[in-house]
C-alpha cells in the first residue's frame, strides 16, 4: 500500500465497484469478437484478468471521465455473503455459480490489484456497495470529489453534490453487448429514473424490486407506476402509510398486502454508510507504480502487448524480470482449480484434468510444461556450449533417436557447404531434446592440407551410414521435427532422399504471431525472448579473406555453434507455439504457413528453364543500349561524368544546371532519388528522364540478364530461386537468389527478359493469374455495391469507375477516362495522394484532388473504410486479413507525421494485400492435390504475387488450365465468401511472356 495521504477538497477520490467490473470484463472478454477473448498456452482463461488489467492501468494513469484520482480504491464483495442474506435468505439467491472460466480468474484479479501496488478492498458480511458509499459519505464530508465507477444502478443513490456515476465503454461498437460510456451527475440520474431525484432510488427499487439481486419489491408495480406513486407521496413509509387513499383498488390492495415485503426490500436495498472499513480512506492514495512486480505479474499471465508496453512507460528492462512464481502453477498466490487445464507432474508428465477431477494422460508430442513454467525455464536455463554432445559413434547416435522417438519431438538443423539448399552438400546434423541437451552429428568435415590432407575428419560417422540411423525418425509421422526456416533443411534432406514430416518452423511462427513487429531470424527471436546472443557463424567460421566454409571449421567448434542453434529453436518452440491458440493463430499458421513449407521446397527443388543464348544476346543488346544512353546524356550535360555515381549526378541536375527540388543528404552531398528524378522528367526535363531510363536498363542487365546466366544450376541448367516465406508483413513471399518477381512486365525490355524463360521441348509454360484480385477484395471488404456489381457481370471494372464517376455511359467511355478511373483505382489500394495522382496522370494538382474528392464522394463505403483501418490501427497496433493473419504496424503512433501517414498508407492496404496473398497461399497448398488427383504431371515452378507458373506436357494442357483456374477461384472457400467473384487468367506457351 501507498503512504497515507490526508483526503480534503479538490482531491478526486476514485471508488471501483471491483465485483461489478470483474463479472463485466468477464462477459465483454466472452465476445467471440472481442480482442481479451484470451487464453495462457495451457489454456488457462485470462480475458477478464486482461481487460481488468487495461482498464486498471488506464485509470492509474490517465484517469477517467477527464479526471486523474489522487486516491483510487478497488473494493469487492466477500465470497462469505452479507447481512442481507441474514434479512432475506434469497436474497441474489436466483443467481448461479460463476462460470468456471471466470471462478479461476478471480484470485488472478487479487493479485492484479496488489502488482499495481494496492489492496483489494473487501469487508466480512459487507457489499462491495456497503463500502464505497461508506468511502463516499466520508470523502464528501470532507469536500472531496468521488467518482463511483461501476455499472451497478443500485450505487446511483449515492449521486450528488461532489459525487457522479461513472460506467466505463464495453465491447465494440455495432457488435451485440456493445455499451458506452456514461457519467452521470445528479441531473442525469434523476432523469434516468423517471424524474426522482438519486435520494429516492431506493423508496423506488423497494417498490419495483430488482429482479439481478432478487429483491422482491411489490407485485406487479413497475418503474414508471413507482415513480409515480413516490412522486405523489413523498417517500415510501408515507406512501404506506397513506395507502387508503389510492385510487386504483387492485394497486391498493396489493401495496396493503405486501407492505412488509416492500420495507424489507427497502433494507435491502438500502446501503449502509458506515460499513466498518478495512483501509481507512487516507490510506488510499495512488501509489507510486514500481513497474516491477508488475511486469513479473503480466509475465506471468503471458500479457506479451501489456507487458511491452509497461516496460515502455515506465522505462524497465524486460530480460531483468522473471515471471511472478507465485503466480506459476502449484505457487504459493494461487490456487489453481482448473477444468481442461494441463497439469504437470514432479517428473515432468502431463495430463488434461477434467471436471471430475481425473487425468488424462496429455499424448506423444504435447509440449510437457505449461506455457508460462515452458517460457520460465527456456529462458532461465543458461546456455553452455561446451555441455553439447558430439556425436562420432553411431550406438550413441540410435540412443538419440530413440530418445526423441519416446519423447515425440525433437529440435532439428543442418549445416551446410553453402547457403544455396539445392547447391550446398550436407556437413552435419544437430538435434535437441530440451534446453541444454543438445549434439551435433559432424558427416563430412574436412580437415586442412597440413593434417589430413584435406581429406575427410577421421571419427566421423559414415554420411550413409547416419542418414539410414536418422531417417525412420525423420520420417516418423509421431515425432514432430522442429526447424527454424525449416525450407531449408526440408530441401538439404529432401536430396538426400529423406521425407521430413512432420514438422513446425520457429520462424514461421513467430511471423503468424509479429508480423511486423522485427526480423524473425533465429539470432533476432533469440534476443528478443531468450535474452541470449547465439554464436555467429563468422565467430566459427571466420570473416573476410579467413572465412573458410562450415566443412572446414574445427568439430569442437562447429558442435558449440550447431548444437545451440538446435538448442535455441527447441527453446523458441518452448516459448512460441504455445501462444498460437492463446492467441488464436492457430488456424492461420496451421493452414496457411505450415503446409506450405515442402510446397515451395519442390518448386524450389524444380526451378525453371532459362534460355542462356537469349540472355547473352539481352545482355549485348542492353549493354549497347546503355552505351548509346551515356554518350547521350554527358552530351545534354556538356561533360563527362560516371552515371553510376549519384553525387556526380546530383552536381550535374542541381549544381551545374540548377533544377528545382534540390535537396541535401545528411553527408552534404545531393540526393538523387528515382522519385525526384521522376518528377523533374514529368515536369519536362531531358537529362533526369535519360539518367532514369539509364539507370533502369542498368538495373536489369546486371540484376537478369547477367545474374541468370550465373544462377543457373550446374546440373540441371535450370534457375532456381529461394523464396522467403516471412519476410513481408501482409504475407506476402518474396523471392531472392535470384529475384524472379520484380521483372518489369509493362515494358518491352522487362517482356524480353520473360521470353528467355522456356518450358522443355514436349513441354508448355502454363501462366494462371488472378485478375484484379485486390480492387474485387476492396470491393468486399469495403462493400461497394458498384463495384460488386460490376465484377459480378463482368463488366470492365475501370470503364465501370470511371462511368460511375464522370457520368458517362459505358458505350461512350473513352481511353483517357477509362485510364484516369484505372489509375485512381489502383491508387486508392495504395493510398494514392493528389500530388502522386497528378504525376501519374501529367495533371495539375487541383485537378488530382479533384478526381479523388470526386471519387470518394461516388464511393464513400472505400473513404469509410480507410477511415475505420486507420482508426483500428491506432487503437491495436495491427490490422487483420479475411483470413485472421495479422499485420502490425507499431509505427502508427509514430511523432513524425511523414512516418505516420506512410504506416497508415500501408495499414490501409495490408488488409487487402495480405487477403490476397493468403488467397494464393490457400490455392498453392490445394494445388498439388488437386493435379494429383485428376492424374495430372502439371509442376507448380514459381509464385510471382498474383501470378502461379506451372510446366505440363503438351498432351496434358487442355486438361490442366482448367484445373488450375478452379483451384484458383475457390481458393477462399470454405473460409471465406466473398461478395465478388474471382477472375483468374490461365494460358499456356512456349514461354512464360508468352503465357502472360
Amino acid at each position: 500500500m501507498a503512504s497515507s495521504r490526508p483526503v480534503g477538497p479538490g482531491d478526486h477520490v476514485f471508488l471501483v465497484d471491483g465485483s461489478s467490473f470483474i463479472f463485466r470484463s468477464y462477459f465483454q472478454s466472452m465476445n467471440q469478437d472481442s480482442k481479451y477473448n484470451t487464453r495462457t498456452s495451457d489454456g488457462m482463461p485470462t480475458g477478464a484478468v486482461r481487460l481488468f488489467v487495461t482498464k486498471l492501468l488506464q485509470f492509474m494513469r490517465d484517469g477517467a471521465a477527464g479526471l486523474k484520482p489522487t486516491h483510487l480504491a478497488i473494493v469487492l464483495d466477500k465470497s462469505e455473503g452479507s447481512f442481507r442474506k441474514e434479512l432475506y435468505e434469497d436474497y441474489k439467491g436466483h443467481r448461479p455459480d460463476p462460470p468456471d472460466d471466470l471462478k479461476v480468474q478471480m484470485p488472478l484479479m487479487r493479485e492484479a490489484i496488489r502488482a499495481f501496488g494496492l489492496e483489494p478492498i473487501e469487508q466480512a458480511r459487507y457489499e462491495a456497495d456497503d463500502l464505497i458509499a461508506t468511502y463516499t459519505q466520508e470523502a464528501k464530508a470532507r469536500g472531496a470529489n468521488v467518482l463511483i465507477i461501476t455499472s451497478d444502478k443500485d450505487l446511483m443513490q449515492l449521486v450528488g453534490p461532489l459525487v457522479c456515476f461513472y460506467d466505463f465503454e464495453s465491447g465494440a461498437k455495432g457488435k451485440p453487448g456493445y455499451r458506452p460510456e456514461r457519467n452521470l451527475d445528479e441531473a442525469a440520474v434523476t432523469e434516468r429514473w423517471e424524474g426522482l431525484p438519486p435520494d429516492k432510488i431506493g423508496d423506488l427499487l423497494a417498490l419495483m424490486g430488482d429482479a439481478s439481486d432478487n429483491v422482491p419489491g411489490v407485485p406487479g408495480i413497475g418503474l414508471k407506476t413507482a415513480a409515480q406513486l413516490i412522486k405523489e407521496f413523498g417517500d415510501l413509509e408515507t406512501l404506506l402509510a397513506r395507502a387508503e387513499e389510492i385510487k386504483q383498488p387492485k394497486r391498493r390492495e396489493t401495496l396493503l398486502a405486501n407492505a412488509d415485503m416492500a420495507r424489507l426490500s427497502k433494507q435491502l436495498v438500502t446501503l449502509d454508510c458506515a460499513a466498518p472499513l478495512p483501509v481507512g480512506l487516507d490510506d488510499l492514495p495512488v501509489p507510486e507504480l514500481d513497474a516491477r512486480p508488475l511486469i513479473a505479474f503480466l509475465k506471468a499471465m503471458e500479457f506479451n502487448t501489456i507487458t511491452r508496453r509497461v516496460a515502455e512507460l515506465y522505462n524497465t528492462d524486460l530480460a531483468e524480470i522473471a515471471p511472478d512464481p507465485r503466480l506459476m502453477p502449484g505457487g504459493a498466490a494461487i490456487s489453481w482449480e482448473r477444468v481442461g487445464a494441463v497439469e504437470v507432474a514432479p517428473d515432468g508428465s502431463a495430463a488434461v484434468a477434467t471436471a471430475d477431477g481425473t487425468l488424462i494422460p496429455n499424448g506423444i508430442g504435447t509440449p510437457s510444461l505449461l506455457a508460462s513454467q515452458r517460457a520460465t525455464h527456456a529462458s532461465s536455463q543458461p546456455f553452455d556450449t561446451t555441455a553439447y554432445d558430439t556425436i562420432l559413434d553411431v550406438a550413441v547416435l540410435r540412443e538419440w533417436v530413440a530418445a526423441a522417438r519416446e519423447q515425440g519431438y525433437v529440435a532439428l538443423d543442418t549445416e551446410t557447404s553453402a547457403l544455396d539448399a539445392n547447391l550446398a552438400d550436407l556437413v552435419g546434423v544437430s538435434l535437441a531434446l530440451a534446453p541444454g541437451r543438445a549434439a551435433y552429428v559432424p558427416l563430412q568435415h574436412r580437415g586442412d592440407s597440413d593434417l589430413f590432407g584435406g581429406g575427410m575428419v577421421p571419427g566421423q560417422i559414415p554420411l550413409d551410414e547416419a542418414l539410414a540411423v536418422l531417417r525412420p525418425m525423420l520420417e516418423d509421422s509421431s515425432v514432430l521435427k522442429i526447424g527454424q526456416n525449416i525450407k531449408y533443411d526440408w530441401v538439404i534432406l529432401k536430396r538426400q532422399g529423406i521425407d521430413v514430416r512432420p514438422f513446425d518452423d520457429t520462424m514461421l511462427i513467430s511471423y503468424v504471431l509479429d508480423a511486423g513487429k522485427g526480423p524473425h531470424g533465429m539470432d533476432e527471436l533469440s534476443k528478443r525472448h531468450l535474452g541470449h546472443t547465439p554464436i555467429t557463424f563468422g565467430e566459427v567460421a571466420g570473416t573476410g579473406k579467413g572465412k573458410v566454409s562450415f566443412d572446414r571449421v574445427e568439430l569442437d567448434k562447429a558442435t558449440a555453434y550447431a548444437a545451440e542453434d538446435a538448442d535455441v529453436t527447441l527453446r523458441l518452440w518452448q516459448v512460441l507455439k504455445p501462444r498460437l491458440p492463446a492467441e488464436g493463430r492457430a488456424t492461420v499458421y496451421e493452414t496457411l504457413e505450415r503446409p506450405l513449407v515442402d510446397v515451395i521446397g519442390r518448386m524450389e527443388m524444380r526451378g525453371i528453364s532459362v534460355d542462356r543464348q537469349i540472355l547473352s544476346r539481352l545482355s549485348g543488346d542492353f549493354a549497347q543500349s546503355l552505351a548509346r544512353l551515356e554518350d547521350e546524356i554527358q552530351e545534354i550535360a556538356g561533360e563527362r561524368f560516371t552515371l553510376g555515381s549519384p553525387k556526380q549526378i546530383g552536381d550535374i541536375l542541381f549544381g551545374k544546371m540548377g533544377l528545382p527540388g534540390a535537396k541535401k543528404t545528411p553527408s552534404g552531398q545531393w540526393a538523387t532519388p528515382a522519385t525526384l528524378l521522376d518528377e523533374l522528367a514529368q515536369a519536362g526535363h531531358v537529362l533526369p528522364e535519360r539518367i532514369l531510363e539509364w539507370r533502369q536498363l542498368a538495373k536489369l542487365k546486371s540484376t537478369y540478364t547477367d545474374s541468370l546466366q550465373q544462377h543457373m544450376h550446374p546440373e540441371t541448367k535450370r534457375v532456381h530461386t529461394s523464396y522467403s516465406l516471412a519476410s513481408t508483413t501482409t504475407g506476402r513471399l518474396s523471392s531472392s537468389e535470384p529475384n524472379l518477381q520484380n521483372i518489369p512486365i509493362r515494358t518491352e525490355a522487362g517482356r524480353k527478359i520473360r521470353r528467355a524463360f522456356i518450358a522443355p521441348p514436349g513441354s508448355k509454360i502454363i501462366s494462371a493469374d488472378y485478375s484484379q484480385i485486390e480492387l474485387r477484395i476492396l470491393a468486399h471488404i469495403a462493400d461497394i455495391p458498384q463495384l460488386q456489381e460490376a465484377f459480378a457481370q463482368g463488366i470492365d471494372i475501370h470503364a465501370a469507375t470511371a462511368s460511375a464517376m464522370f457520368g458517362v455511359p459505358l458505350d461512350q467511355m473513352t481511353p483517357d477516362l477509362r485510364r484516369q478511373a484505372k489509375t485512381i483505382n489502383f491508387g486508392i489500394i495504395y493510398g494514392i495522394s493528389a500530388f502522386g495522382l497528378a504525376q501519374r496522370l501529367s495533371i495539375p494538382h487541383g485537378d488530382a484532388a479533384a478526381f479523388i474528392k470526386q471519387y470518394f464522394e461516388r464511393f464513400p463505403g472505400i473513404r469509410t473504410y480507410m477511415d475505420d483501418i486507420k482508426k483500428a490501427t491506432r487503437e491495436n497496433g495491427y490490422v487483420t486479413t479475411l483470413f485472421g493473419r495479422v499485420c502490425h504496424y507499431p509505427q502508427i503512433k509514430s511523432g513524425n507525421p511523414n512516418e505516420r501517414a506512410g504506416v497508415e498508407r500501408q495499414a490501409i492496404n495490408a488488409p487487402i494485400q495480405g487477403t490476397a496473398a493468403d488467397i494464393i497461399r490457400r490455392a498453392m497448398v490445394r494445388m498439388e492435390d488437386a493435379l494429383r488427383a485428376e492424374r495430372l504431371s502439371a509442376r507448380m515452378l514459381l509464385q510471382v504475387h498474383d501470378e502461379l507458373v506451372f510446366e505440363a506436357p503438351d498432351e496434358e494442357i487442355d486438361a490442366t488450365l482448367p484445373v488450375i483456374a478452379r483451384v484458383m477461384t475457390d481458393a477462399p472457400f470454405p473460409a471465406v465468401t466473398l461478395k465478388v467473384p474471382l477472375g483468374v487468367d490461365a494460358r499456356a506457351a512456349q514461354n512464360w511472356d508468352e503465357a502472360h
